[in-house]
Parts: C-alpha cells; structure tokens; sequence
C-alpha cells in the first residue's frame, strides 16, 4: 500500500519500522486534533447556551448592591 507524505508517495512495505511507527503516530494523533478540535467547539456552543441562559433568568432578588464608598475609597473588588 502506498502512502503519501509532503506530496509524494512511498511504498508503506519498504519502510522500516520506525517508519511505520512514526506513520502510525501522525495519523492517530491527526484523528485525536479533530476529536479535540470537535470537543472544543461542543464546549464554545454550551458555554454560549448557558451564558446566555443566565443573562436572561438570573433573578433580580440575587443581585448584591453595591456597597457605598467609604471615606473616598474604591469599594473591594469581587473575589472570583
């Protein structure tokens, strides 16, 4: 069987087996960058969903005032 690698075609049964080893690897680490690839386009598309859930549902009795500023200090920030 012949493979091609950078534009040419090598006959898979003469190479050694460093080779094929190697051959192996690319092609199964190729497979896991579009496994990957897919897994991070699933977690853009929910993160927007449920972003976009808590914009519209988050009830207005859970929002914490601010507090005043004291003496002409900033208030803290937030601690996340």
């Amino acid at each position: 069987m012949a493979i091609t690698i950078n534009g040419k075609s090598y006959d898979e049964t003469k190479l050694d087996n460093k080779c094929k080893n190697s051959v192996i690897q690319v092609t199964s680490l190729q497979g896991k960058i579009r496994q990957l690839t897919v897994e991070f386009d699933n977690a853009k598309v929910l993160i927007n969903h449920h972003s976009e859930y808590l914009k519209n549902n988050l009830p207005a009795s859970a929002l914490v005032e601010e507090e005043a500023v004291k003496d002409g200090e900033p208030a803290e920030e937030p601690k996340v």
